[in-house]
């Protein structure tokens, strides 16, 4: 499969893409700054308002890099602790989704390389081929295996990119990293992703 071709195919809608909207150009709604308001004058049950906004987004999120139900259950416990304790120096320069994006990035990140995880993964998840990827179900299914086999830095610069369909800027606001580094990754994402569905898929 060339590399335009997998190109394509990610960009394909085989993941639920969040609304282009949620990420609404570093403005802070106003229902997030009311409630960020409560929190910090010591409304503690404020926060569990922010908790059910964006639990879900937060596990989705999660659990696309570290790949197990439990496990994503116990990192996005751990993300919305440190979103609360470190709520007061929020700047309010982003939207609150994106500040908390980041600390779930660099809280799961912290978790893969503390269980060396990666290694893990690359040993014990095993990629069944697809028998026709000419179909979409199949293709699909392959793709997120391979996706599945990333390295950290590179899965998260494919799922920001395709997935949330974020722009440069803003990946690179997330990862915390120079734009020429996001592009550098997602060039090298589909590089190793070619390599994988060469190996892999029939």
């Amino acid at each position: 499969m060339k590399h335009d071709a997998i190109t394509s195919a990610i960009a394909r809608p085989f993941f639920k893409k969040h609304s282009a909207e949620a990420w609404d150009k570093g403005r802070l709604s106003d229902s997030d700054t009311r409630i960020i308001d409560s929190v910090r004058e010591g409304d503690t049950d404020a926060f569990g308002e922010l908790v059910r906004k964006y639990e879900d987004f937060v596990f989705t999120l999660i659990l696309g890099l570290v790949r197990s139900e439990d496990t994503a259950k116990d990192v996005a416990q751990e993300v919305f602790l440190r979103a609360y304790r470190g709520i007061r120096r929020f700047e309010l320069k982003s939207t609150f989704k994106t500040w908390l994006y980041r600390i779930a990035y660099n809280t799961a990140i912290s978790h893969l390389n503390r269980e060396k995880a990666k290694i893990r993964i690359e040993k014990e998840q095993a990629v069944e081929p697809a028998f026709d990827t000419r179909g979409g179900q199949s293709l699909r299914l392959t793709l997120e295996k391979l996706i599945g086999l990333l390295k950290p830095d590179l899965k998260s610069v494919i799922l920001l990119h395709y997935y949330d369909d974020l722009k440069y800027e803003k990946i690179a606001e997330v990862m915390g990293c120079p734009i020429g580094t996001v592009k550098i990754r997602l060039y090298r994402a589909k590089h190793e992703l070619k390599k994988l569905w060469g190996k892999y898929a029939v």
